[in-house]
């Protein structure tokens, strides 16, 4: 009979449409120098199309390691993990992002850490994929102090804290999943992870910084994507602002309504206008002073938070 839990570690990757990003994700770990019965890949397809399924599935039945692959319907990155926590068969999880590239010693360096500090989640350090142009924005965003990956910042490698709890590269003891899980109403890929890392660190567990667990993020991003992604962040935290009032105290992570009057139509149009020229600026290689990009990030963030918080008191 197999035990329950027959893997050191279980690799739970979320997917969504992005095939050609999931086979060189694979494609890494099959380099990896942990033995391939050491660990398992859980897959879980959160919606992709047809012909996607099937080429994420064909290279599932590629790998070296066992590999499952799971479809949850239920939209969104949280709804994902929560699948592939359960249905793997690890004694810690690792969790990856489909576009992350894991270095050869990945899982071995995330074991090795984990070896003293069994009961401590262990964050590894995620930089750019080698191959990806980078533009001036990028090497704002991460992986030293941007918005994306900071880790310049970390005060304290033996407690980093929970706004470190990346899931693009952090693995922990499968027994904390026994107290909370991620909270599936986040709808997108941003602070679902930092909600469950604050949730986790209030029960006691401890994030240690292991930077030799590398990996590469295979995903080049363009500022208007990240844009959007901050608008996303302003409705995500209005879900963590009612779950966590306590939060509301620090500034920096929940706006103040001392905003309301920066946000006029003449700041809307400069900011769009600022907008263009930075896009512009980065697609031709040109840097721009950081507090361009961050003014710009900063409103959009500010904005769809407040909208967000009045659109729930209209309805409510």
């Amino acid at each position: 009979m197999t035990e329950p839990f027959d893997r050191e570690l279980s690799v739970v990757i979320p997917t969504l449409n992005r095939a050609k990003q999931l086979g060189r994700c694979l494609d890494a770990l099959k380099r990896q120098t942990l033995a391939p019965d050491r660990f398992e890949a859980v897959i879980v397809d959160n919606g992709s199309d047809a012909a996607t399924l099937d080429a994420v599935r064909r290279a599932a039945g590629e790998t070296t390691f066992r590999t499952s692959v799971l479809v949850e319907p239920r939209r969104g990155p949280a709804a994902a993990r929560n699948r592939g926590i359960e249905a793997s068969r690890g004694q810690r999880i690792l969790f990856l992002g489909d576009d992350i590239l894991a270095s050869p010693a990945l899982l071995a360096e995330h074991l090795a850490a984990a070896a003293g500090a069994p009961d401590c989640a262990v964050l590894g350090f995620t930089d750019w994929a080698t191959h990806l142009r980078l533009t001036p924005f990028m090497r704002y965003l991460a992986p030293e102090r941007g918005p994306q990956f900071r880790y310049a910042t970390i005060a304290d490698p033996r407690n980093c804290g929970y706004q470190f709890f990346y899931t693009s590269n952090i693995s922990l003891p499968r027994k904390w999943f026994d107290l909370e899980r991620f909270d599936e109403r986040f709808a997108y890929a941003v602070l679902e992870d930092a909600d469950l890392g604050y949730r986790l660190q209030k029960r006691g567990l401890r994030i240690v910084f292991h930077r030799a667990a590398l990996a590469w993020h295979d995903h080049a991003i363009r500022f208007r994507d990240f844009v959007r992604r901050m608008d996303q962040l302003g409705e995500s935290m209005v879900l963590l602002y009612h779950k966590c009032p306590e939060l509301a105290a620090d500034p920096n992570i929940i706006p103040s309504e001392g905003h309301r009057p920066l946000l006029t139509r003449a700041r809307e149009v400069r900011m769009a206008i600022v907008a263009s020229l930075i896009a512009a600026a980065d697609s031709l290689g040109f840097p721009l002073p950081e507090r361009l990009y961050q003014r710009v990030l900063e409103y959009h963030f500010v904005r769809s938070f407040l909208a967000t918080l009045d659109r729930e008191q209209q309805a409510g």
